[in-house]
């Protein structure tokens, strides 16, 4: 029996970060713009009096923390899906570099090409560019390839 390397309920625990993390980050910001705003609200007290001090400025020491439980379980709750977007972009890169780095003789597998594919001829001497096993013209400059 093969089992997942996941989470029995990851997509609970993956809806209930996103969701949490949102929340949390949200209240966060509340108390946050809350202390700032008593803070600020301080200065247009009259001096000596029993509102000169900013009251609820404790918020910010409240919000801050919260602010960063709540990024961490959203980064969480999306790290998957940004995974997959950076392998993506990243893999056809890579796979291209070990190709171009190993003149199409790939390392550890990555980045052979197969005979016959579209880019297993000469490069060009003008330009660079690999072409067609049967190219006799470059196909990015149209110089002729010996």
């Amino acid at each position: 029996m093969v089992t997942s390397p996941g989470l029995r309920q990851q997509s609970g625990v993956r809806t209930f970060l996103r969701v949490g993390g949102t929340i949390v980050s949200l209240i966060a910001l509340g108390l946050v713009i809350g202390g700032m705003v008593s803070f600020f609200h301080s200065f247009n007290a009259e001096p000596f009096s029993e509102d000169s001090g900013p009251g609820n400025f404790w918020m910010v020491f409240a919000g801050l923390p919260l602010l960063a439980v709540g990024g961490w379980m959203l980064q969480a709750g999306f790290l998957g899906a940004a995974s997959r977007y950076v392998a993506g972009e990243a893999a056809p890169v890579l796979k291209d570099t070990a190709s171009y780095l190993t003149d199409g003789a790939g390392i550890l597998g990555i980045g052979k090409e197969q005979p016959g594919s579209a880019a297993s001829g000469p490069y060009c001497s003008t330009c660079g560019v690999r072409n067609d096993a049967g190219a006799r013209f470059c196909d990015a400059c149209g110089t002729a390839l010996a």
